[in-house]
Order: structure tokens, then sequence, then C-alpha cells
């Protein structure tokens, strides 16, 4: 549980093995390339970083529509080579990729040809359907429209009008003369009618169709709106078989779905060389590369380059861990997943304590004592991983899915503990009195209490807390190797060792007062001593009216050790809020109200059992998750955690879908 030593790198090559070298140190995975200020542009690449990355774009835009194709398949249709991100790629394939320009050029060409055909196709279906539904509006007229047509003495109207005005119109065409009308029904956009009027009634005609909203049909074919219906839906299965047909052939192709993905990332690899490139310092014939690189990859780095070619200069140096560098946290496999909570807060600066060991620790017991459920633990173990498995490792989902599997141990202990199996208590229902009566002494969240000083507090309240000050006392722990790191031997002691040993022995006096021990004063001594010193210390390093200023800061510090000690009360709560919910889903609503009565009532009992401890352990998780982070990061990061780092990125080590096998 460490960050790594870093040392700067120095490469100066030809500049006709530019390209070459920065694929070499990619291979690498381990170095990192720093801008620095470019002297004179010596060479002019027949790609700029932006035509890469408009074939990227292009290139993104072609794998969505093929996406988006393929997930309208039909299940018997097979997806050869349709692979999830984060699938693996060998690096001479990846690299390979380079020589494939032209196959993967072609599929984009083809993907978006055929874009453009469906979008032609649905343009041309949606103007039908649009057409489609504004004839449906006289499908009740049996006549054509061109037999509404004017005469030498009459005029012919044929029109809708809308369905409120339809009383109106009645009234107001029945008392005009030399016209007949009809109605041919209630269409989409009012009452469908016609009106034969004389010429000498043109002008009464058309003040009734005006007060009456008449919208006149523009329609004059030679047919009916069903015939123009019909034929009109016949086009629009024309459009769809030329857009199912251009579906198939993509169907058909499937299998190019890796490639664009491989290819895409290759490109966002050339982009990142070509930025690279840009930022180096360069003459007419050769380039300075400067970057970073672990300590402990310098000879893999070093024999790389040199088996490339031997025209080179490179120089290594190990950084000290008061100068600035890039971050990289070194973990096993269970701890390098919280690096994810820690890096969410802040990356730890170069010269920092990696927390992650021990925050990893306390991250996964909070959390597991928040949920407090056997049912949910199992439920967080089996989730968490399953997640994991389905998203590229590295990831932020992949890593945040473990906290929350390796949480679920925790859950699982404890679970056990307060006995609760999904809300229901099998212990205490199966076992006998004596079990009963031992957990009701002596475990009981709510009814078990102690007594410190006069005030009687819940147990399991106590035991939070005391879980916080151990918290706390670690994270002064911590504080104190940073300052013997770092030479600070006396700021190691006083500031960091004492105080931590002084919460600790208050731990032991406050659980010991709570038991009555014999030696409950003496551990109250070690308490008033070790807090004492640490308060008439604090200022032992300062110079001048420091001193003073420090001891007095110091011995007003005390209230804000009292209210982040308090803080961990949030443990309990969360904890009995989530084991009350699923005792109410679980005892209360299904066993105790539905299982009764009888086949009906087990069934919607056992329904609201899973849909109730669903719902209750995603909101507990949430809970637990903020609540559980807002502990690390305030009360135990704020006692010794120097972050503001940046991580180290090596050259090419960021893919959208492919993860690089070595």
């Amino acid at each position: 549980m460490a960050i790594a030593e870093m040392s700067s790198l120095s490469l100066i090559g030809l500049g006709r093995d530019r390209d070459a070298l920065l694929d070499v140190l990619s291979g690498t995975g381990a170095v990192q390339v720093k801008k620095t200020s470019p002297l004179e542009p010596a060479f002019s690449p027949e790609e700029t970083a932006t035509d890469t990355l408009a074939r990227v774009d292009r290139c993104a835009k072609a794998l969505e529509y093929l996406n988006s194709v393929l997930a309208l398949a039909p299940k018997d249709v097979k997806k050869d080579g349709v692979v999830k991100d984060g699938f693996s790629v060998g690096r001479e394939e990846f690299f390979a990729m380079g020589s494939s320009r032209a196959k993967a050029e072609e599929v984009m060409a083809w993907l978006e040809e055929q874009k453009e055909k469906e979008n032609e196709a649905v343009r041309a279906r949606n103007n039908l359907l649009a057409r489609l539904g504004a004839y449906q509006n006289y499908l009740s007229v049996p006549f054509s429209f061109a037999r509404f047509a004017d005469t030498a003495t009459c005029k012919t109207y044929l029109g809708t009008v809308p369905s409120d005005k339809i009383k109106l119109f009645t009234q107001e065409i029945e008392g005009v003369s030399l016209c007949v009308w009809e109605s041919f029904g209630v269409g989409k956009e009012g009452t469908v009618v016609s009106v034969v009027a004389h010429r000498d009634a043109l002008d009464s005609v058309q003040s009734v169709l005006s007060h009456s909203g008449f919208v006149a049909c523009p329609y004059h074919e030679d047919k009916t709106a069903q015939e123009v219906v019909d034929d009109l839906k016949c086009e629009i299965e024309q459009k769809d078989g030329l857009i199912a047909a251009a579906h198939e052939e993509v169907w058909a192709r499937a299998e190019d779905a890796k490639l664009l993905k491989v290819y895409e990332d290759y490109l966002l690899f050339v982009a990142e060389k070509e930025k690279c490139a840009s930022e180096m310092m360069y003459t007419a014939s050769a380039f300075i590369l400067e970057g970073y690189v672990p300590t402990d990859k310098v000879d893999e780095v070093k024999q790389a380059v040199s088996a490339y070619t031997s025209a080179y200069v490179l120089e290594t140096s190990p950084i000290p861990r008061d100068q600035f560098a890039p971050t990289l946290e070194i973990n096993n496999k269970v701890v390098s997943n919280f690096q994810a909570v820690t890096d969410m807060y802040s990356v730890p600066a170069y010269g920092a304590l990696d927390p992650n060991g021990v925050m990893s620790f306390f991250f996964s017991l909070f959390m597991g004592l928040i949920m407090g459920d056997l049912g949910y633990g199992l439920a967080m173990i089996l989730g968490g991983f399953l997640l994991a498995r389905t998203r590229r490792p590295g990831t932020g989902i992949y890593r945040l899915s473990k906290v929350f599997a390796f949480g679920g141990f925790f859950a699982v202990l404890f679970g056990a503990l307060f006995d609760s199996w999904w809300g229901f208590p099998l212990l205490r229902t199966v076992a006998g009195e004596g079990y009963n009566d031992f957990y009701n002494a002596h475990i009981d969240a709510i009814n078990v209490s102690a007594s410190v000083m006069g005030i009687t507090v819940p147990s399991i309240l106590l035991w939070c807390l005391g879980l916080g000050v151990l918290h706390i006392a670690a994270g002064l722990l911590l504080k104190a190797i940073q300052h013997f790191r770092r030479k600070q031997i006396l700021d190691g002691i006083f500031g960091g060792l004492v105080w931590s040993w002084g919460l600790t022995a208050m731990c032991v006096w406050v659980f010991a007062t709570a038991k009555n021990y014999s030696w409950a004063p003496i551990a109250m001594y070690v308490t008033i001593g070790l807090i004492g010193l640490g308060v008439l210390t604090a200022g032992i390093t300062a110079k001048g009216f420091g001193k003073i200023t420090k001891v007095g800061g110091s011995l007003y510090g005390l209230i804000n050790y009292v209210s982040d000690i308090l803080s961990y009360a949030r443990l309990y709560g969360l904890m009995l809020s989530g084991a009350q919910i699923a005792n109410i889903f679980t005892n209360t609503l299904a066993i105790g109200l539905l299982f009764p009565k009888g086949p009906v009532g087990v069934i919607f009992g056992v329904i609201l059992i899973v849909a109730g401890g669903v719902f209750n352990l995603a909101i507990s998780l949430l809970g637990a998750y903020i609540h559980d982070s807002r502990l690390q990061y305030v009360e135990f990061f704020g006692k010794f955690y120097e972050g503001e780092g940046e991580l180290f990125r090596p050259l090419g080590s960021v893919h959208k879908h492919v993860y690089i096998d070595k």
C-alpha cells in the first residue's frame, strides 16, 4: 500500500524514429509524456491531430449507427464479433490497425452510405405517413375528390367544420336558399361536409363557412380517400421493405463492430501521439521527449528503446518526494478497488501517504455495519461481483462494484450478529429461550443500553462511537508516520502518536467505565495525561509567540474532536433505520399480515418481501456509500491526508473500447 517512486525521463532520438519510439514507449505502459516548449516546427506531419480527431468522430458515428441497427436484430440473427466494451486485444493486433486502416475506412464509408440510404427511406416514409394522416380525415367520403368540382352555375365546397361549431354551421346553412349540403360524418379534424351553392348565393354561403371555421379540402384526385390511403400504405410498405433490407445488410456485417471499436481506440492513440509530438522539443533532425516513469520500470523502458534503435540518448533520475510527480498508487487486487473512493475526493500527492490500505478496511467495516443484514450482504457480494464482470477492469463502475461486494462480507458478519436475514430474525425464531435471553440482554440494538458517567445510551451506539474514535486514532497514527518519513520526529510524536494513543486510551476508559471495571480510573488518568501532553506540546516546533498560540488552538481543537466523534452516531442511525424498514416489510406486513391469509397471501407476501427488500437494499446502499464516504473524507482524511495529486497516465493507457493484453 504505497505510492510508487517516479523518475524523470529524457529521451533524445532521431526525428524519423519519433512515431515508432512513441509506439515503443506506449508498449511498455510505463511512460507518461510531459509537455515541453517546442523550439520551432521542423516537420509537417501529413495528418494533424485535427484530421485524426475528425476520423475518430466519423468512426464513432459509424459505430453508433451499426450498434443501433444491431440492437434491432432478432434473437435468431447471429451477431459474431459484437463484443462488449473492455474486450481484450493483443498489442500486435492493436498496432496492426495502422496497416488495416483501408479496411476500416471502407467499412465506415459503407456504413455511412447505408445510413444515408436508410435516412432517405425514413424521410420518404415520414412524408408518406404525414400524407396518410391528412387523407384519413376524408375516409368517410364515398366519392372521388374530382366529383366535387364546380359547374357553370354552381360552386362546390368540400371540407371540415370543427366539432364545436357544427351546430352553428347547421343553423346558418339551413337559412340560405339556393344551396344544398351534406354531412359525411366526423373525421379527425371535425365534421366532413360538402356544400353545393348557386352562384347567386355564393356570398351568403361563404359568410356561413367563414363563421363556422370551415377548412377546405385541398385534394382533387379522381380517387376516393380510401383509394389514396391504400396506395400510400403500399408505398409505406415498400419503404419499410427498403429499411428492413438495409438493416439485414448491416446485420450480415455485424463482425465489423469489433474492427471499428479497435480502430477508434487506435485513432485516439494516434491523436494522443500527435499531441505529444506537438508538445515536444525538436530540431530539424531530432527530438527531445521528457516524461515520467516508475523507477522500478526504468530498466524495462531502456531495454525496449534499445531493442528498437541504437540512435538515442536516454537519461533517468529519481524524483524526490518533495517535488512534483504524477501519482501511481500500488495496492493489491482488493485495496486497489478503493482507489476509486479516494480519487473521487482527491488524488494523493506524490510525496504523501497512500491511505487506501487503512481506509479500505474501515470503509468496508462501516458499510457492513450500516447494512447489518446477512441477506443484504449476500446480495451485495453476488451483485457486486456480477456487475464487475460486465465492466472493463479498472473503470470506476468496476471498482465501485467490488467495493460494495467487499462491504457485503462485513454485512454478512453483522447480519449474523444482529440476527437479521433479509429482515427476518431467523435465530431468534428457531432457537430456544436461552439464545433469545442472551440476545435481549447483550445484542439488541434498541433495548440494550450502557451507562457512562450517569448517561444511559444504547450499547450499539456506544460501539459505533468507539469505532469512530479508533478510526480517527488511525488517521492520527498515519499522520505520525508521514512526519517520521520526512524526519519530523517531534511533530510525529507529539502531533500524531500522542493524540492517537490519547484517543485510544479514551475509548478504553469509556468502555471500562461502562463495564464498571476496577481499572477504569487508570485508563482515565492515562487519557487525561496523553491528551494534556498533546495540548501542551502543540507548539513544540513553533517559534516565538507561535508556541503559545498553537497551545490555545490545540485546546480549542478538542471541541472539533468531540464533534468528529459524534459524527459516527450516523452509523447507528442508518443501521437502525435500514433494519426497521426490513423488519416492517418482512415481519410486520408479509409474515404478520399477508401470510395468515392463505396461499394468495403467501404469494403476495413473498413478492412484498422481495420487492421491499430490493427497495430497502437500494436506498440503504446509497445512504451507506454517501455517509461512509463522508466519514472517510472529513473525519479520517482531515487528520493527515494530502491530496491535490495528479494520476499517472502512461502514454496509450486510456482506451474507450478495448483492453490491451500485454
